[in-house]
């Protein structure tokens, strides 16, 4: 009986139709059951002669009891059952619903989207006005504003809102607190995230002390708030890269482990770490060598998805490889007088210094190379360097005795002979002092010491150019650095030595600094050096810790503010750039502190998340009366003879088959059950009926998808063809048996884990077994981040490294005349959820071997989403533009697919072209 309790109805008057039962069963007692006609001879009477006396026939008491059953539970859905009613207040003014839908939201975000959703349908269904306030901070010049929804759109709404990479901020929302006064009777609901920025926590009380004299204030907070660690900007020290995790204050202590992935979602490094009592820092050591950790893109708390336990890495935190080159043999008993000794010390703080001769530099590979004084190199050597610079590398030439009498032309400028003294009683003049530096240069933004002293320096013979090539220079104009692009690379001289001889340069600060510079530009083109750039929006992260090219209302990034800026919808966390340069901003390169929100510290009535989702009854109710109306369909036809039971059948056995075929009208979901099955039974699944196979990528959503995609397509090609699909299965690349399946859908994500040999191997024994795989990029919609045919996208990216290790030929665009377009129905576009996109399959026009049939499609139109459907048959996802004709093309592109996969080049036969120019009207 105490279930029972959480039943209300909307309509309980008409549950007063109920006392009318009794005159039901009066009724239907009173109609007996018709006869039956039975043909039989005559002298069968004399043998059902009864010799007691019976009363007239009546209604069987079973099928009273049904018939009754019906009428109550009809009269209980017109009264409006619903499950889980929460208790009703006696006010009716408008509801507010204030959402906390910053970064801090994410880890809790389930309970804040369902509970947004069952209070949005609370509130319409006491017809309430409703509004819905998001906490973000909106883009910047964007006030907020109050608008009244129906019930439609804030369902919309509640079911759109996510949490963005940016934290919640009361200040914002500020200026709606005299839109709330203007309310009549306003209630207003807070679903908060259980996490604030102390920074923000003093407009928060504020606003909500405001708040509470306008209306009362209900605070929907998780009881026990999920808490992941912030990552902080990393450092580097040596050969470990230190990172620091903070905890909200008052959370509790955790462990888990900190992950470092390369651009593409490879491991590269993982290491755990655990927060002690009462502390909420750690720092976190990886212990990797440099040429690994330059490729870290990005760090993750494993099993954390918020935008704050992701941390984007970009040049920043690369450390460059330099090879050191020098003339003069070195001098391990007087290191002072050694060009390499003050090079390396002023190198060694940025880069990962090699010391080799210079053909095996070359080899190496290094980004840059460091020549210290030197003439003339012999002719092979100075081609090979000139040649490497042309590939992309930077060349930094320091003059002294040797340059300065050489004929050497890999030199960015042209020099005079000899050397220009500013010493001495013989000298032109005092020693020199630094002048300002060139707007263009890369050192435009450094501090010039006033201390640094010019002894000599190799002077530059004068040409128009000159200006433009200078880099740095004395008080008197004359070039100290000079430099100029050569191929891909830059080649870079200072015209002073790299010792103390010729000024005390090589013993500042600003030489580190100006080394470190040009270091940068392994990463950066050169007009990319100068530190104040305007950088597009490129990758954008979601609160979740996602990145995607969607960059909504983000604006261009100015450099120079990247210490002093805020996060918010103008710019959020994610890279800006492009692909040769990009700049990473993250959460936590704030200093902000979070703290776990203590609800008695606001005027607030406190709920939990946590509640029994509110279940309307009426459609079960009444799904439950018509399938019972059924069964007493099927009774009445067997009681009047018109439905014959089968021989040594009983009634009641019957009466259980009837009931049982009631059961198909409840179909079961499958989803999660297949993806349970064990080995062998998913090879006799595979084995003993058709179904189609999708790769797993780990990533839920698009495994779903995949799920969804392919179980829509089994049922198309089911009901339109003759091929009997059934429910397809996952497959686990590295482990599951592919022979089986005639054709695999492939997701590409830009994460997908790198193959083993043993998976290469099985793949391409696969493709010659007559096998084929769709791969699809999902990605037709990403135009603009990496241009229209999205060769640079991560999808691509990892693609590329997939298909590079397979043994396949060459792929070609779908040809108008091929096969697949016309096995089943005759098209000639393949479009998914996305239009537009281009289709390469493999060239199987020199190749009959497994009949014809190619052994695998490239696209990016994201089939699946256009194919899935849900338990209740309807589509999951929009078609974009979007109409009902292009999810039917995606539809018959997929029949298309798995009938060329099954019948190979059947239709390719001469016979069928008359029918096919007659379907084509020709």
């Amino acid at each position: 009986m105490a279930g029972l309790s959480a039943i209300s109805f909307l309509f309980p008057w008409v549950l007063a139709a109920l006392a009318t039962l009794p005159l039901i069963w009066w009724l239907l007692r009173m109609v007996p059951p018709r006869p039956k006609t039975i043909l039989f001879p005559a002298i069968q009477f004399l043998y059902r002669l009864k010799k007691k006396e019976q009363t007239a026939a009546t209604t069987p008491w079973w099928l009273l009891l049904l018939r009754l059953m019906i009428a109550a539970l009809v009269i209980l859905a017109v009264s409006g059952p619903i499950l889980n009613l929460p208790e009703q207040g006696n006010r009716g003014g408008p509801v507010v619903f204030i959402v906390d839908d910053g970064w801090t939201a994410a880890e809790n975000w389930s309970s804040v989207s369902d509970g947004l959703n069952h209070l949005v349908r609370d509130a319409a269904r006491q017809e309430r006005q409703i509004y819905i306030v998001p906490t973000a901070e909106a883009a910047e010049g964007i006030e907020p504003t109050l608008k009244a929804l129906s019930t439609t759109e804030a369902l919309g709404v509640a079911f759109s809102l996510r949490p963005k990479s940016w934290p919640s901020d009361f200040g914002f929302l500020s200026p709606l607190l005299l839109q709330f006064a203007l309310l009549e009777d306003p209630e207003f609901i807070w679903l908060s995230s259980g996490i604030k920025a102390d920074e923000t926590l003093p407009d928060l009380a504020a606003f909500m002390g405001t708040l509470s004299g306008i209306g009362p204030i209900t605070l929907y907070q998780q009881e026990t708030v999920l808490t992941s660690p912030l990552i902080k900007a990393p450092k580097i020290s040596g050969e470990v890269m230190e990172v620091p995790l903070v905890l909200p204050s008052d959370a509790p202590p955790i462990d888990g482990v900190l992950t470092a992935r390369t651009a593409a979602g490879k491991i590269l490094a993982s290491e755990p770490f655990s927060f002690a009592n009462g502390k909420n820092t750690v720092t976190v050591p990886l212990d990797v060598p440099n040429k690994v950790r330059n490729e870290i893109g990005q760090l993750s708390i494993e099993d954390a998805a918020t935008a704050g336990a992701t941390f984007l890495l970009d040049y920043r935190w690369q450390r460059r490889q330099i090879g050191l080159l020098s003339a003069e043999r070195s001098q391990s008993d007087q290191p002072l007088l050694n060009e390499d000794h003050y090079l390396a010390k002023a190198l060694a703080p940025f880069f990962d210094i090699t010391r080799q001769d210079l053909p095996t530099l070359i080899e190496e590979g290094p980004s840059l190379i460091a020549l210290g004084d030197t003439g003339n190199l012999p002719a092979g050597q100075e081609q090979a360097l000139g040649n490497w610079i042309d590939k992309g590398g930077i060349l930094i030439r320091f003059a002294g005795p040797k340059l300065a009498n050489s004929t050497t032309t890999l030199v960015p400028v042209d020099l005079r002979s000899g050397n220009r003294s500013l010493q001495g009683a013989m000298s032109w003049g005092k020693p020199a002092t630094l002048g300002p530096m060139p707007e263009t240069s890369p050192f435009a933004l450094l501090d010039i010491p006033a201390d640094i002293k010019i002894l000599k320096q190799v002077l530059a013979n004068p040409t128009a150019d000159l200006t433009s090539k200078t880099w740095a220079q004395l008080e008197d104009g004359t070039p100290l650095v000079t430099a100029v692009p050569r191929g891909k690379g830059w080649l870079v001289l200072f015209h002073i030595t790299a010792t103390p001889d010729w000024s005390n340069l090589p013993l500042s600060g600003m030489f580190v600094e100006m080394l470190r510079e040009i270091g940068n530009m392994g990463q950066a083109s050169g007009d990319a050096l100068v530190r104040e750039r305007i950088l597009p929006p490129f990758l954008v992260m979601d609160g979740f810790g996602k990145l995607t090219f969607e960059t909504g209302s983000a604006e261009p990034l100015n450099t120079a503010n990247l210490k002093t800026m805020r996060l918010n919808a103008s710019h959020p966390a994610g890279y800006y750039g492009n692909g040769d340069f990009s700049v990473a901003v993250n959460v936590g390169q704030f200093n902000a502190e979070y703290s776990v929100t203590n609800p008695a510290g606001y005027p607030v009535q406190l709920r939990d998340f946590e509640r029994a989702a509110v279940i309307d009854l009426v459609a079960p109710l009444l799904l439950a009366a018509l399938l019972l109306v059924l069964i007493d369909q099927l009774v009445s036809l067997y009681l009047q003879g018109k439905l014959p039971l089968p021989r040594g059948l009983s009634k009641a056995a019957m009466l259980l088959a009837v009931l049982a075929l009631g059961g198909i009208a409840f179909p079961q979901n499958t989803y999660a059950q297949q993806q349970n099955l064990t080995d062998e039974e998913k090879l006799l699944a595979a084995t003993l009926e058709t179904r189609l196979g999708y790769i797993q990528t780990n990533d839920r959503d698009v495994d779903n998808m995949s799920y969804a995609g392919l179980f829509g397509l089994s049922e198309k090609i089911r009901y339109r063809t003759s091929i009997e699909t059934r429910e397809p299965l996952a497959i686990d690349i590295e482990r599951d048996i592919l022979l089986f399946y005639p054709l695999i859908y492939w997701p590409v994500t830009a994460d997908f884990a790198p193959l083993s040999d043993k998976a290469i191997a099985k793949l391409n024994d696969y493709f010659k077994g007559g096998g084929t795989v769709l791969f699809d990029t999902q990605n037709q919609n990403a135009v603009g981040g990496f241009g229209d045919d999205r060769f640079n996208s991560p999808e691509n990216i990892r693609l590329r490294q997939l298909l590079s290790r397979l043994d396949i030929p060459r792929l070609v665009p779908v040809p108008a005349d091929h096969v697949v377009t016309r096995s089943f129905y005759l098209m000639q576009s393949f479009p998914g959820r996305y239009a537009g996109g281009d289709v390469w399959i493999e060239d199987t026009s020199e190749n009959q071997g497994n009949d014809g049939v190619a052994s695998l499609l490239i696209g990016s139109n994201d089939w699946a989403a256009a194919w899935a459907i849900g338990a209740d048959g309807k589509p999951l996802a929009a078609t974009i533009p979007g109409n009902d004709r292009q999810r039917e093309l995606a539809y018959r592109f997929g029949i298309n697919l798995v009938m060329y996969t099954l019948t190979g080049n059947y239709k390719a036969d001469q016979v069928h072209i008359p029918a096919i120019l007659e379907r084509l009207g020709q």
